[in-house]
């Protein structure tokens, strides 16, 4: 089998954290969002990609990185948003490649069920996840035999007894047809099936996170740092005999640990990462390549990209850090809950209410935070 992944667009609900680059390049301890895609195909034995993007210069150096295992086919999209990306490479899709959105982190687990209920009844399949909320995905009915009923692509209201969809299909000569003539997966999928079409239901009720928002960052760097058993710390690190580091952790090659900084893992810290004196990294903090952390810094459950910097004695916890944005020194993000005791449960918690943006604060690309603020929770600076 071949796989067409969607990788285009910075993501409206992304694009203060983006700059405008597609989010999925948007590094998560150490790997671009389309690399976790892209594992996932080669753990199901799939290495002809097609990646369909409206920048394809962006991503010449994932070619390279994967040269030798994948044959890739970089298509500049042709036409606007998911439809134009699909249309963009449907030869492939009318001849059942895998319809994979490149903003998807599951397991590989979810895509073998995926090609199994394919191969087994020989139907177009689409992967549904459970989820509280299906306003941001798609809402998908399913009948008790395991069959797509309807979808309905942009739902106004939460809607009880429906799946999300979760972003990987595999589609029909027929369906694709239908997506050009209506310009709509949706209303395409609809009319496939009230003509008679059966689509089957893959029902995957494990790790799936949508990048989509600056707070899916969070929970995908929780399930990717969870994930880490041992410390594994480069040979050229720098690190001072009176740091701590309590595993695991990952510490990469360049990076610099100053004296009494405490690191306690999961743990990620990037390429030539400088962590200051005096500094306490806690668990699911991701600081990606180049950033800097000053003295007496404190960061827990956050995401810093790359060439970012943290001015001395500032406290930012399940906050997003834009790649060059500056926080000045002393500035301080307030919490609405306590991120140890409750974990992941709160972002969750949050995401039923819809009030999931109320947990850190949001530093866009390129941003500033002058020294000495107290962001609220949920504030976006961009």
């Amino acid at each position: 089998m071949e796989a067409v992944v969607l990788a285009g667009g910075a993501g409206k609900g992304l694009k203060a954290i983006t700059g405008g680059k597609p989010k999925t390049l948007i590094p998560i301890a150490g790997k671009y969002v389309i690399e976790y895609v892209i594992d996932v195909l080669l753990e199901n034995n799939i290495d002809n990609i097609v990646l369909v993007t409206d920048k394809p210069s962006d991503f010449e150096d994932i070619t390279v990185k994967y040269g030798g295992r994948i044959k890739f086919d970089i298509r500049k999209q042709r036409g606007a948003e998911v439809i134009g990306a699909i249309l963009t490479a449907e030869d492939e899709l009318s001849k059942g490649a895998i319809l994979f959105y490149g903003d998807t982190i599951v397991k590989s687990d979810a895509l073998r069920m995926l090609i199994n209920t394919y191969f087994e009844f020989n139907e177009p399949v689409i992967l549904v996840v459970p989820e509280e909320d299906v306003r941001l995905y798609g809402a998908v009915k399913v009948s008790d035999e395991g069959l797509v009923r309807s979808i309905i692509e942009k739902p106004k209201e939460a809607l009880e007894g429906y799946y999300a969809y979760g972003g990987i299909a595999i589609l029909n000569r027929e369906l694709i047809e239908l997506v050009r003539s209506f310009n709509s997966l949706d209303k395409a999928i609809n009319y496939y099936i009230d003509r008679g079409g059966r689509i089957r239901a893959a029902i995957w009720g494990g790790l799936w996170i949508d990048i989509g928002y600056p707070w899916n960052l969070l929970e995908a760097i929780y399930h990717v740092l969870n994930e880490l058993r041992e410390s594994k710390i480069a040979s050229k690190a720098k690190i001072s005999s009176k740091a701590i580091i309590e595993g695991p952790v990952i510490i990469e090659e360049g990076a610099f640990i100053d004296h009494n900084a405490i690191i306690r893992g999961p743990a990620y810290i990037g390429k030539n990462v400088m962590v200051g004196a005096n500094t306490f990294i806690r668990p699911y903090t991701s600081i990606e390549l180049e950033s800097s952390i000053g003295s007496y810094v404190e960061l827990v459950w956050s995401s810093i990209q790359p060439y970012a910097t943290i001015g001395r004695a500032s406290f930012l916890g399940y906050s997003v850090v834009g790649p060059r944005a500056v926080i000045e020194p002393y500035v301080y993000t307030k919490l609405l809950v306590e991120p140890e005791r409750i974990g992941i449960k709160a972002i969750r918690e949050y995401k039923r209410r819809r009030e999931y943006f109320k947990i850190g604060s949001f530093i866009g690309y390129k941003a500033r935070v002058k020294s000495y603020l107290t962001l609220e929770p949920g504030t976006l600076i961009s």
